[in-house]
């Protein structure tokens, strides 16, 4: 059976799956260039089948995500067209009017400003008004099937929760036991949080739904409260909290506490609020900056270790999974992960939104009687293309500048280059990492050795705010030597922090928290990645340290690159010497 799946709302995707086995993944943004792409993923779509060799015709059938989505948001592109102030209109303009003065704006006039027909390509007649889901589900469904040349008997819509557990618990090693998925988000199909119990080759069952789950809404508001990119720069309000401590912020985490509490599975009001931002903007009025992301985090840590081992104790399941945005708080994971009774943590590669369109396909699988014991389990977090050495090559030609230097190199050259403190920016040929966090073939790297490396990398292409930690991509081997994992918590993806050993904070402190000396880090495996794996190990052979430092390979506020054009596009704007792609180590002729 052959499966496209599709995700046309926040974070857009494309996924295809064939006889249950996964071929192929991508984000829109990472071929449109337009980051957290809102709508119909068209390039994603023409990747996937691209790279599986299938024609539309040959598709069994399509599998869409969250049949809710507002038509507001579809005009605007919101999450990738707002600005931080446009963040600001909407809750001044539309939300307060909305529910504390009895008004109803249109959002559509507040923001023709945002309004782009050109980037709204459904048929309008079908759709009442900026709210009207089931017109707009019309609407995208038509425009579905008119560019693809399918029927629309072929086509289902599934919820976006289920298809965030699905994708969590089928990506997940635990499949021949119990497990408990979590879902949480800040928002789908009229609901933010799930549990469910995973048995062995049965569908999930869930066992609780809530709408009251506003964890990540009280996050993305924190975030704008502090002049932050809401949906984008929640990470940045998680490195500063650690800078704070429950001495001078427990006033905000107080603030925070007393709206939402948990409820069993579920979660509750403390008190009637008409509307949080507006809630917390005045209750944090003269909190300092770092109070503010300190309280909302504590609080997030509270309500999801109290909310799981709720579930571990009602159940008796110690293996949980987690999928949804709330998935990638690497430090509420590790605070799980720490839980007694809790055995092993698991949070797939790219957690948030960009993930439900696989979560869609596996759920259609199960759908059409496909047992779960039967979908592969994808082996690592590279879903996306791969390009061939002559594909490098033709790139290289066409792209690289007459003043560029270009040569084969061996992981000994890079090695020598990293320890000589240059930095590199690393395209990998083989298939391209899904989600936010660049694991090695769409990275910058450098020597972890080195804390003046992040400010090097900042000033040179990043910029990323000063209290921002970079992670490490640690060699399998490696890892009990710089990371505290007792429980041996999946660390491939960088999805869950760890305490860092006193090696590590000898070796690789330029991937360590700058505080409280923590990471995040990427444990890159020989069987799941062997070039990157190659090229820590000759590093580790050059120096001991058996780890490079990691970041994503973009450019400040743009999408990790996707293509080898994008990748000689990024490095000609950037102040990085070195590119490398695939063997091919491209030099800039001076620093």
């Amino acid at each position: 059976m052959i499966i496209l799946g599709i995700h046309d709302g926040h974070n857009a995707s494309a996924s295809l799956v064939v006889d249950g086995k996964l071929l192929c993944a991508i984000g829109e943004e990472r071929l449109s260039r337009d980051k957290h792409q809102y709508g119909f993923p068209s390039k994603a779509i023409e990747a996937v089948l691209k790279f599986g060799k299938v024609d539309t015709s040959d598709l069994d059938r399509v599998a869409m995500a969250t049949p809710t989505l507002p038509p507001a948001y579809f005009y605007t592109q919101r999450n990738s067209t707002f600005s931080i102030s446009d963040y600001w209109k909407e809750q001044k303009e539309y939300w307060y009017p909305k529910l504390f003065e009895g008004k109803d704006p249109r959002y559509l006039e507040i923001f023709s400003d945002k309004v782009n027909n050109e980037k709204f390509p459904y048929d309008e007649t079908l759709i009442r008004d900026e709210r009207d889901h089931e017109g707009m589900w019309k609407a995208r469904l038509k425009y579905l099937c008119e560019s693809l040349d399918i029927d629309k008997d072929i086509v289902s819509v599934h919820d976006h929760h289920e298809s965030h557990a699905y994708y969590g618990y089928i990506s997940s090693p635990y499949r021949d036991n119990a497990s408990l998925i979590y879902t949480m988000d800040g928002g789908g199909d009229n609901a933010n949080g799930t549990v469910s119990i995973g048995r062995p080759g049965q569908a999930l069952q869930e066992i609780s739904r809530s709408a009251n789950c506003n964890i990540g809404r009280m996050y993305r508001y924190a975030t704008l409260l502090l002049g932050m990119r809401p949906a984008d720069h929640e990470y940045k309000l998680m490195g500063l909290a650690a800078y704070n401590s429950e001495k001078y912020g427990k006033s905000a985490y107080d603030i925070y506490a007393e709206t939402l509490q948990v409820d069993g599975l579920g979660f509750k009001y403390k008190k009637d609020i008409k509307d949080h931002f507006w809630y917390f903007k005045d209750k944090l009025e003269g909190q300092r900056f770092d109070a503010v992301a300190y309280g909302i985090q504590k609080r997030c840590e509270v309500l999801l270790t109290e909310w799981i081992s709720n579930g571990v104790k009602k159940t008796g399941i110690g293996n949980i999974i987690m999928s949804g945005g709330v998935a990638q708080n690497i430090k509420a994971n590790k605070l799980i992960s720490e839980i007694d009774k809790v055995e092993q943590v698991f949070i797939p590669p790219g957690p948030g939104d960009e993930s439900i369109s696989i979560g869609a396909a596996y759920l259609e699988l199960v759908k059409n009687g496909i047992s779960v014991s039967e979908i592969e389990c994808p082996s690592n977090g590279y879903f996306g293309p791969s390009y061939s050495n002559s594909e490098v090559e033709e790139a290289i030609e066409k792209f690289a500048r007459p003043e560029w230097t270009a040569r084969k190199v061996k992981p000994s050259d890079v090695a020598q280059i990293l320890a000589d403190g240059d930095v590199v920016s690393r395209f990998g040929i083989d298939k391209m990492e899904f989600g936010a966090r660049a694991l090695g073939n769409r990275s910058i790297i450098a020597d972890p050795r080195r804390p003046d490396v992040i400010h090097h990398i900042n000033k040179l292409v990043k910029m990323r705010d000063f209290w921002m930690p970079f992670a490490p991509s640690i060699l399998e081997e490696r890892e009990k030597d710089y990371m505290v994992n007792p429980k041996g918590i999946d660390g491939r993806f960088m999805a869950v922090g760890f305490d860092s050993t006193e090696l590590a904070k000898e070796h690789i402190p330029a991937g360590l928290h700058p505080f409280d000396r923590s990471a995040r880090p990427q444990i890159v495996c020989k069987k799941d990645n062997p070039d990157y794996h190659a090229l820590i190990k000759a590093f580790e052979d050059l120096t001991g340290v058996g780890a490079l430092m990691n970041t994503s390979f973009n450019i400040h506020g743009e999408p990790i690159v996707g293509s080898p054009e994008d990748a000689f596009d990024t490095f000609s704007r950037c102040g990085i010497h070195h590119l490398l792609i695939g063997e091919w180590l491209i030099s800039k002729s001076s620093k």
